[in-house]
């Protein structure tokens, strides 16, 4: 019992340490500007400064604002731009809304475009799961028969449907693909 108790602590204080946003040996580097670029290139909301003084305040130590947010500025340039907007809402990364007023409607066009695609590919994905779990409900049936009859023709039917849904959210997937000049 004593060492499920000392397991559990250690696993929670390496969880707890795993949560800083910046370890002891970047907040003493005091590199701020790499690291607003860092932030900034990953799309980052200004907050994550505070995240970042909450961190290194254990070292005492305090982050240069000047310098993080000339960083995060040049990190946002790189973040800002249609590809890599196209590849965070194929990702499915939620935006923070970060990019500057001359950018962001591109932007959020193309991650508007990318996150359709995501969102439609995790369509397809449910109906698929769907479609096993129900080939496995049939499949453990066969060795013990519980299900009626009815119940194996209406998992055969959902079968059916599930497979033209999916057919059809393909084709429209392919079309969204070419709209956006994702590789198909």
């Amino acid at each position: 019992m004593i060492n499920f108790k000392l397991t559990l602590l250690f696993a929670l204080c390496i969880c707890i340490s795993s949560c800083a946003s910046l370890s002891k040996d970047e907040c003493m580097s005091g590199n701020w500007s790499d690291i607003g670029y860092k932030d900034g290139r990953s799309g980052d909301d200004s907050s994550k400064l505070s995240e970042h003084r909450k961190a290194c305040s254990e070292y005492h130590i305090t982050p240069d604002p000047t310098q993080y947010n000339e960083g995060r500025q040049r990190g946002l340039l790189v973040y800002c731009t249609a590809d890599n907007a196209l590849q965070e809402g194929l990702s499915g990364n939620y935006y923070q809304g970060v990019c500057p007023g001359d950018s962001e409607p591109d932007f959020l066009n193309k991650y508007q475009q990318g996150q359709a695609i995501y969102n439609l590919q995790q369509e397809i994905r449910k109906h698929e799961d769907r479609i096993l779990t129900i080939n496995t409900t049939l499949e453990y049936d066969k060795k013990k028969p519980k299900l009626s009859a009815s119940k194996i023709k209406k998992y055969e039917q959902e079968i059916i449907e599930l497979d033209v849904r999916i057919e059809e959210k393909q084709k429209r997937l392919y079309y969204m693909k070419g709209q956006a000049g994702v590789p198909l």
